[in-house]
């Protein structure tokens, strides 16, 4: 089995057909012990690292639908970047960005067809609010969300018809000072290539399986909602991201996903700061389980490649090249891992420098395997980053990217092999049998293609899809 993947070396890109190692790369995965440093002060706000890569052009009508059912939902301002949502049924709660209002906290009310601020808006009091990050609420009636500098918020109404009443609290940071432009809450990396663009990626979110459950990440600390003494919850450092033998490192937590409060994923990386290119890192994955935390795949980086840490897995491919044969290797090219997804328990899922996804599984030989999305392009401006976000449900596999949203089969076992998600067509031509395919459900309305990113897909259901991005909020009722 074959297909088509692209290894890049500075300025020389190789094409080549890649398949999966054909030796299980075995390691030990004894839960490690957590650093319980204790807090100290909070940052101060960051400078920008640079420019996003909104623009203001080619909005078109809000109310547009296109032929397999998106439809651009009316936002309250203009110029609101969504960053996350959180679908119900007939609700939906979503986080975003604005250079004018700050941080604000959406609810859509499907009986209305409409949006509505459900914030206070003390998160943008003077010093917050400057950027989002995540948002999980267990029930319609709470809600949490973080945004910068460190706050998690909680709110809880009655019903429906009832304002929410909020509380905050803020995350302690643990580690190292590197300067002002260097934000524990969020990583930066220049994309240098013909459109140069800066991407952020926020290191402040929060998540859970239950409403007693629940989650919160800021740089490289890991917090869990307890009550301590019969208190009151707050929030109580239970993981540190951090190595005694790479004192240079930052480090950052990404995203969390997980199949029961037996098992929650974190998606991590760490690496170091280049004045002029940002944040060059590898990629971490982290499992915690009754028994508590282990690095799952993990590499340090070392004279700018990523090599596989001794106790955890590396991420590993088996090159083909024309002419040359088969080639085992290790990928040990740089990128950072975001979102997260849990396809089954046991493993999980986790974009991977916006280009591909790790599969990490444990079941078994434990293995961690790259694997890309064939034959699903961006619409254009194929320069900026592909993909955002990953969401499963069922037998769904969901990503979002530029301009893109994606429905690919849910194929643990076929990405164990590093077949990734290919179109029908791709599957034909790199003569694949028994692999997961993929189809794109096209954005694109009023017969123009989207030409923005689109951060996080995500839905109550696989027939009640949500699609978020700068100055977009697309839904989609329909299989």
């Amino acid at each position: 089995m074959r297909r088509f993947f692209l290894l890049a070396s500075g300025s020389l890109v190789l094409a080549a057909v890649v398949a999966c190692a054909a030796s299980d790369e075995e390691g030990s995965l004894a839960p490690m012990n957590d650093g319980g440093a204790s807090p100290g002060p909070g940052p101060e706000a960051p400078a920008e690292a640079g420019a996003t890569v909104d623009d203001d052009g080619g909005v078109r009508p809000r109310s547009s639908c296109n032929d397999v059912g998106w439809c651009a939902t009316d936002l309250p301002d203009p110029d609101l970047s969504l960053k996350d949502i959180w679908p119900f049924e007939a609700r939906a709660f979503a986080i975003a960005e604005s250079d004018s209002l700050g941080t604000k906290v959406l609810e859509w009310t499907e009986s209305t067809k409409s949006w509505a601020y459900v914030d206070d808006n003390s998160q943008n009091d003077y010093g917050s609010g400057h950027y989002a990050g995540k948002i999980w609420a267990p029930s319609e009636n709470e809600v949490y969300y973080a945004t910068a500098p460190g706050l998690i918020y909680h709110g809880t109404r009655a019903n429906p018809s009832s304002p929410f009443a909020w509380d905050s609290a803020r995350l302690a940071y643990e580690g190292p000072d590197r300067g002002p432009d260097v934000d524990p809450g969020r990583a930066w990396l220049l994309r240098a290539s013909i459109f140069a663009s800066v991407e952020y990626a926020p290191a402040i979110g929060v998540w859970g399986t239950s409403a007693d459950d629940v989650y919160a990440w800021y740089g490289n600390r890991i917090f869990h909602r307890e009550s301590v003494d019969g208190g009151p919850p707050t929030w109580v450092a239970e993981h540190v991201e951090e190595d005694g033998t790479a004192p240079d490192d930052t480090f950052y937590v990404f995203g969390a996903a997980g199949s029961s409060s037996d098992e929650v994923w974190f998606a991590a990386s760490h690496g170091r700061y280049d004045a002029a290119k940002g944040f060059v890192a590898c990629s971490t994955m982290l499992r915690r389980t009754p028994d508590g935390y282990t690095r799952v795949m993990d590499h340090a980086l070392t004279n700018g490649s990523c090599k596989a840490k001794p106790g955890s897995l590396g991420l590993m491919f088996e090159v083909e090249i024309p002419g040359y044969g088969k080639i085992a290797r290790p990928w040990t090219q740089p990128g950072w891992a975001t979102s997260v997804a849990s396809p089954r328990p046991g493993s999980a899922v986790a974009i991977v420098d916006n280009a591909f996804f790790a599969f990490v599984d444990t079941t078994g030989v434990p293995v961690a395997r790259g694997n890309q999305i064939v034959g699903a392009d961006p619409p254009t401006r194929t320069s900026n980053p592909y993909f955002h976000s990953v969401w499963i449900n069922g037998d769904h596999a969901w990503f979002s990217g530029w301009g893109l949203v994606i429905d690919g089969e849910n194929a643990p076992d076929v990405w164990r092999q590093c077949l990734g998600l290919m179109t029908p067509d791709a599957l034909v031509e790199n003569g694949i049998d028994g692999g997961a395919t993929l189809s794109i459900s096209s954005t694109a309305l009023n017969g123009a293609p989207l030409d923005r990113p689109l951060y996080q897909v995500r839905g109550s259901s696989n027939d009640n899809l949500w699609a978020v991005g700068p100055r977009y909020a697309l839904h989609k009722k329909t299989p």
